[in-house]
């Protein structure tokens, strides 16, 4: 595996960028303060065990991934049963481009909801 992406931080990281989640949302989703969530970011810190699961639920990724084991980042089918339904799409037989594409559209249709909120 590379070792850009052996540290928690470094893995956070690629996590939130292929989710393509902000720190201020994944704060809102886990709970953890901004502050901590920030350090954890940085590399200051490494999240405790229930930091972790937090993080890794709301990041729909492998807890051991996370924490830098030698596993997939992506969860099993079996992992993935309770986990939020936004997260359960199957992107069988689809190229990278095409996932690409959905997440998109995903964010398209939310920042369409936001528009029409205000």
């Amino acid at each position: 595996m590379s070792e850009l992406v052996d540290t928690f931080s470094n893995r956070l990281n690629t996590a939130m960028r292929i989710r393509n989640i902000k720190a201020t949302e994944l704060s809102k989703k886990t709970g953890i303060a901004k502050s901590s969530l920030s350090e954890y970011i940085n590399g200051k810190y490494e999240a405790k065990q229930d930091g972790v699961y937090l993080l890794a639920k709301a990041l729909c990724v492998n807890e051991s991934w996370l924490m830098g084991g030698d596993v997939p980042m992506e969860k099993t089918l079996q992992e993935r049963k309770n986990d939020p339904p936004e997260y359960i799409i199957n992107t069988k037989g689809l190229t990278q481009e095409e996932i690409e594409s959905i997440k998109r559209y995903v964010e398209f249709i939310k920042n369409e909801k936001k528009n029409d909120i205000k």
